[in-house]
């Protein structure tokens, strides 16, 4: 073989290998949720220990900003939620839904879809749906759920719990229930339903859930939230930026001071997956305005602060309002 056809051989023998396939680098909605599985296995630390907000799980034209929050047994959850135009949410659950199922092939993903709406629960095989109340070891830690609204518009919900608290402990098993047991719709039980219609009937200034008014301004209401002592609605005064409204009020009376906060602490979680994303939140300790005893407030407030949520513990004492001002 003479050296000329020697390196035509080579050359055509180059050419015909192909230079290795690289893997395409992900976008930055797969690098997002990757780092939140992953501080989920570390408890969370590296966000509970930041000051800055973690990564959100937003893709282009639609922002879906997260927060870190607690479950009442005290299980750090992440949280992602927005209210956008329908055709977003639906470009998003596509994506997010083909991201997650890539990450971990051994997990399990339970999803629903009555009409356009999405709702899936993953997690190892048989994981259960965990109860609005808070997980415990063995319930699915993940949650994704797309709901279509009235309006035309889709709330788009993403939590992922801790893999690894110390308070993640085995549900002790409960007795056999002597009746039906309360409808879940949509992962949202009874109480989550009436949390919903009462936030929702402050756009009518309640009149919605009024059933008439006593003497005092008192109204009798359709909504009563499950343990609650009373629940009303009744005139509200004292905002800084408005004279008078009307508002919407439970009080809960427990029989410890730490059932007190496992209260608090569930109706905290409960609102911060209710109320917009673009409410303004924050918490302190207070005086009571007419005991003067310390009480731990948290507080979800609409831009323009036509409309406000604050719960409150003090004691044994649990206390919601709900109010619409004038």
């Amino acid at each position: 073989m003479n050296r000329m056809m020697v390196q035509v051989l080579c050359g055509l023998i180059f050419t015909t290998i192909r230079a290795p396939a690289f893997p395409q680098s992900k976008d930055q909605l797969h690098v997002n949720l990757q780092n939140i599985l992953d501080a989920a296995t570390t408890d969370f630390r590296e966000y509970r220990a930041n000051k800055t907000a973690g990564p959100d799980v937003s893709i282009e034209g639609t922002k879906v900003p997260c927060q870190m929050t607690t479950w009442a047994n005290n299980v750090p959850m992440y949280i992602c939620y927005a209210q956008v135009p329908l055709a977003n949410g639906k470009d998003w659950y596509a994506r997010t839904i083909e991201a997650l199922q890539g990450f971990n092939p051994t997990w399990h993903f339970q999803i629903k879809t009555p009409g356009e709406d999405h709702y899936v629960d993953a997690g190892p095989l048989d994981c259960e749906i965990p109860p609005t109340e808070g997980p415990y070891a063995g319930q699915c830690p993940l949650h994704l759920q797309v709901a279509k609204q009235a309006d035309g518009t889709a709330k788009l919900y993403l939590w992922v719990n801790s893999l690894s608290s110390p308070y993640l402990l085995k549900h002790a098993s409960a007795p056999p229930p002597k009746t039906v047991p309360p409808a879940v719709v949509g992962g949202c039980d009874d109480f989550c339903q009436g949390l919903k219609k009462a936030f929702e009937a402050r756009t009518s200034a309640f009149e919605d859930i009024r059933t008439g008014k006593s003497s005092d301004g008192t109204s009798a209401i359709t909504v009563k939230l499950a343990g609650a002592k009373e629940c009303s609605v009744n005139a509200a005064t004292g905002s800084p930026s408005h004279d008078v409204g009307t508002q919407y009020v439970c009080y809960w009376r427990d029989g410890s001071g730490s059932a007190a906060v496992a209260r608090f602490r569930d109706l905290v979680s409960r609102f911060q997956v209710l109320a917009p994303s673009d409410w303004s939140t924050r918490q302190g300790e207070e005086l009571d305005e007419y005991t003067g005893t310390n009480m731990t407030a948290w507080y979800a407030v609409e831009p323009g602060a036509k409309h406000d949520v604050r719960i409150y513990v003090s004691g044994e004492s649990v206390g919601l309002h709900i109010t619409a001002w004038n």
